[in-house]
């Protein structure tokens, strides 16, 4: 009796897992038919599809131009630079931020200078096709890039006086219990 009702009931699951399967498949499929021809009555009508062919064509052939360029290497060099001191400053900010020391007007400053280096790549990337790298350009972005080594340095210098002091107090505190307890030691063995 007990061997029957586990061939039903297994013969049942199998049964259920099957129709499950065959249900989930024609689902599936219905969604993605009716997904295909709502797709393709949106896009025919307004020939965008058109479009976009046409633009991924130009763009790639812009693209291709520009990647050739000794120029547009130079201008991507030189964003990347920018870009890492930036990044590097509002990293060191954020971290003596984070490790509650003093830094003053540093965050705000940093807000600032990510605006400014903002503006500047808008200029280093307009610049970057066809027309060449002005003068002021590269001085603009050779600032930033120095006042954000300055606002990281500045930031680090606070992070280490603090951790100077911090070590020189663990150190004096270390040095007096040792020599505290090597002399209880002695004067207990001796």
């Amino acid at each position: 009796m007990v061997e029957q009702v586990l061939i039903v009931t297994g013969v049942m699951g199998l049964l259920f897992m099957v129709a499950t399967g065959a249900a989930a498949v024609f689902v599936v499929r219905r969604v993605r038919r009716r997904y295909r021809a709502a797709r393709a009555r949106l896009m025919t009508p307004r020939g965008w599809q058109s479009d976009v062919q046409r633009l991924l064509r130009h763009s790639g052939s812009v693209a291709v131009a520009s990647v050739g360029s000794p120029r547009w290497w130079a201008v991507q060099n030189r964003r990347h630079r920018m870009w890492r001191a930036v990044t590097s400053a509002e990293h060191a900010v954020r971290i003596a931020r984070r490790a509650d020391v003093a830094v003053g007007e540093l965050p705000a400053l940093a807000d600032r200078l990510r605006a400014a280096a903002n503006g500047v790549d808008g200029v280093l990337r307009a610049s970057e096709r066809g027309g060449s790298l002005r003068q002021e350009d590269r001085q603009d972005c050779d600032r930033i890039e120095l006042a954000a080594s300055e606002l990281r340095d500045a930031a680090l210098a606070s992070m280490r006086s603090d951790s100077h002091a911090d070590t020189d107090t663990v150190v004096s505190a270390v040095r007096i219990e040792v020599a505290a307890l090597a002399a209880g030691v002695r004067a207990a063995h001796g």
